[in-house]
C-alpha cells in the first residue's frame, strides 16, 4: 500500500522564502504534489511560483476564482479540495521540511486505519539573535511539541491546557491528515485570519483520533523573521473572541463531551480576565459552576483558582475560600 502526500502551501508575501520551502518538500519521496495557492500578496511571490512550477515537476499552482486575498485558511481549504492524494500535509511558504518529515506519519497511518492524523515536533531557525530573544521573551518554545506521548482520546485535554500531566502543542507544518477526515470535522475557519489552524486541530482532537509521531526531534523548521505574524501578540488577541465562540458551536455539533466543553469554557474565562473584561468573565464563571458544581467540593481546585483569577487574592476572597474548604473537609470527614 502506497503512502503519497499532497503538500499545501498558501503563498502571500513569500517572494524571498517560497523557493526554499518548495525545494525541501520536493526532495522527499513521499510527496506526490506541492500545491502552491496564490493568496494575492503585493510582492512578486506568484512570479516566483510560476518559475517553480517549471523547475519542479511536483508543483501545481492554484488560485482563488476572484484572484483576491482570502487568508491562509481559505487558501488551505482550496488546496484540500484540489488535492489528489489520500494524505494531506501543510507547509508555510517561509518554512521548510526536514528529510525525516514523514517517517513516523507513514509508519503509523499505514499500520492503523483508525488513526486520522499524525503530528510531530517543530524546530525554529532565527534570522537574527534579536528575533530569537523576542521569541523567547514571549514564552515561546525552541521546540514546539508535546511534553510526552498521549493517547488520541486525551489529546483534546492537552490542546485545551487541561491535561494533568502532558503540556504543549503541535504546528501546522508537522501534521499529516487523511483527506477523508475533513468531511467529518470540517475545514479551516475562513473568518479567522490568524489562529484558524489551532481552531481546526482542537476540533479534530474531539472529532477523531490524532496520534503523536516524532515528538523528540523536529521534522520541520519554522523560520522566524521580521515579518512573521507569530510574534505579533496583539494581532492574535483580536481574533480570540471569534475563536472561542465559534469553537463552542463546533464542539457541540461534533458531540464533544462535557470535559471538553468545561475545559474550553475555562480557557474562555482566562482570556476574558486577561482582557480585563470582568463582567463577561463573571458570566462565564457562573456558567462553569452550573456545569461543574462538584468542583466546589474540591479543596484548592479549579473553582478556587477561577475565583481568585476573577476577584484577586484579597483578604475577603481568601477568607471565603478558606471557610469553604474547611466546610468541605468537615463534610468529607
Amino acid at each position: 500500500m502506497g503512502f503519497r502526500v499532497s503538500v499545501i502551501t498558501p503563498v502571500f508575501n513569500a517572494e524571498r522564502y517560497v523557493a526554499d520551502s518548495v525545494r525541501s518538500a520536493s526532495a522527499i519521496p513521499e510527496v506526490e504534489e506541492i500545491l502552491l495557492v496564490n493568496d494575492c500578496g503585493p510582492d512578486r511571490s506568484w512570479e516566483v511560483c510560476q518559475q517553480l512550477e517549471k523547475d519542479f515537476p511536483k508543483v501545481r499552482l492554484l488560485e482563488h476564482s476572484d484572484r483576491r486575498n482570502h487568508g491562509a485558511g481559505a487558501s488551505r481549504n482550496l488546496g484540500i479540495l484540489n488535492a489528489r492524494c489520500e494524505y494531506v500535509s501543510f507547509l508555510d511558504a517561509d518554512d521548510w521540511y526536514l528529510s525525516t518529515r514523514f517517517e513516523a506519519d507513514k509508519e503509523i497511518l499505514l499500520r492503523d486505519p483508525r488513526v486520522d492524523g499524525v503530528y510531530n515536533a517543530l524546530g525554529n531557525w532565527y534570522e537574527s539573535e534579536s528575533l530569537r530573544e523576542l521569541w523567547l521573551s514571549q514564552g515561546r518554545p525552541e521546540l514546539m511539541t508535546l511534553s510526552a506521548q498521549v493517547s488520541p482520546e486525551e489529546l483534546y485535554l492537552v490542546l485545551l491546557h487541561s491535561h494533568p500531566r502532558v503540556k504543549g502543542e503541535f504546528s501546522t507544518d508537522t501534521i499529516t491528515v487523511r483527506r477523508s477526515f475533513f468531511s467529518r470535522c470540517g475545514y479551516f475557519h475562513t473568518g479567522l485570519r490568524l489562529q484558524q489552524d489551532t481552531h481546526l486541530w482542537k476540533r479534530m482532537s474531539v472529532a477523531g483520533r490524532l496520534a503523536g509521531g516524532n515528538l523528540l526531534t523536529p521534522v520541520a523548521i519554522r523560520r522566524v523573521h521580521p515579518d512573521n505574524r507569530m510574534t505579533r501578540l496583539a494581532d492574535h488577541a483580536q481574533y480570540m473572541e471569534i475563536w472561542y465562540v465559534s469553537l463552542f458551536e463546533e464542539f457541540r455539533k461534533l458531540g464533544a463531551d462535557d470535559d471538553a466543553i468545561v475545559a474550553l469554557l475555562r480557557g474562555f474565562f482566562d482570556f476574558q480576565v486577561s482582557q480585563r473584561n470582568h463582567l463577561r468573565a463573571f458570566i462565564l464563571f457562573c456558567r462553569w459552576y452550573l456545569r461543574n458544581p462538584q468542583s466546589v467540593m474540591t479543596s484548592y481546585g479549579h473553582f478556587d483558582q477561577m475565583l481568585r483569577r476573577l476577584f484577586g487574592s484579597y483578604g475577603g476572597t481568601d477568607r471565603l475560600l478558606s471557610l469553604k474548604n474547611r466546610l468541605v473537609r468537615a463534610h468529607i470527614d
